[in-house]
């Protein structure tokens, strides 16, 4: 290879990044890929084997720039499983070039999925009138021996939650992408009603109101001069600082557990001065792997 290669013409010739996600049902195989889907993998979930070869042809030569995907193969599958450490092996040789691929099995101990499909009420793949739910994990643990055995990472999810899993996936597979966590900022006033989908909620009716200074009255939290006539006083920089100094705690605290997006409400009287300033504001903070979006719901009501 030529030494004086540019750093654009080494990231063409490396390996893109596959993974085939399989594992016990009720080990966490939707979280899994759903995880992945948000740290920037494409995903396909129960592709039949036979298309495995085809797909990674096309997601490698076509135009999409799909340099990293994800693939859940499961029991759904088992007309293929039998043949399944033999195509893979052979997918494996004949990929090694242009694809990393590696194997992930999600594996639990038999209480954990039993009790897991009790709390969800969901029926077992394998499960039907012939056959205990019991029976059927042992029947599917069964099949999926050999895939175990070849799997590059084995993955117990007992000790896991939601939130564990997630964050295995993000400090384990998705060091080189920065997912962004969406804040959606509403402003709104009480006398309407606070919005039903807020997850966060911040009360600013107790800060001097412009509404009774009869030269700001019609101007709304958009102008300077509202912005001047309210962050000029101290009581307003407090609570601003206070709020943006918490909110931004609990944007880390939302990112570190996997949660992408998030609303933001923030209310006064009628959602015309005070909250919608305040929104302003926030909406052009420049915070690290956060984006804000900005909606006055009741802006105009009036």
């Amino acid at each position: 290879m030529n030494e004086h290669c540019n750093e654009n013409s080494i990231e063409k010739i490396l390996p893109k990044q596959a993974l085939i996600i399989t594992g016990l049902s009720g080990a966490g195989k939707t979280i899994f890929i759903r995880s992945l889907e948000d740290f920037g993998f494409y995903c396909v979930d129960n592709l039949p084997l036979p298309m495995l070869s085809t797909f990674l042809n096309l997601a490698y030569r076509g135009q999409h720039n799909l340099s990293k995907v994800a693939l859940s193969i499961d029991v759904r599958s088992k007309n293929f499983l039998s043949d399944f450490t033999t195509f893979l092996e052979n997918i494996k040789n004949q990929e090694r070039d242009r694809w990393d691929l590696k194997i992930i099995f999600l594996n639990a101990s038999t209480n954990t999925i039993t009790r897991r499909f009790q709390e969800t009420r969901r029926n077992h793949p394998l499960f039907d009138m012939n056959i205990s739910l019991l029976d059927a994990i042992k029947q599917e643990k069964k099949l999926l021996e050999p895939i175990m055995a070849m799997a590059d990472i084995v993955l117990d999810t007992d000790v896991f939650n939601v939130h564990d899993l997630r964050d295995w996936v993000r400090t384990s597979l998705s060091k080189t992408f920065q997912q962004e966590i969406l804040i959606n900022l509403i402003s709104f006033g009480f006398k309407y009603g606070v919005p039903t989908e807020s997850n966060l909620v911040y009360d600013l009716r107790f800060l001097p109101n412009p509404y009774f200074e009869q030269n700001l009255k019609g101007l709304d939290g958009r102008s300077d001069i509202i912005k001047k006539y309210l962050f000029e006083k101290d009581v307003v920089n407090e609570y601003w600082s206070n709020l943006r100094d918490f909110l931004k705690y609990s944007v880390q605290k939302f990112y570190e557990r996997g949660r992408f997006f998030v609303n933001v409400a923030i209310g006064c009287t009628g959602g015309k001065h005070r909250s919608v300033a305040f929104v302003e504001k926030l909406g052009s903070e420049k915070w690290e792997n956060t984006k804000f979006l900005v909606q006055h719901r009741d802006l105009g009501k009036e």
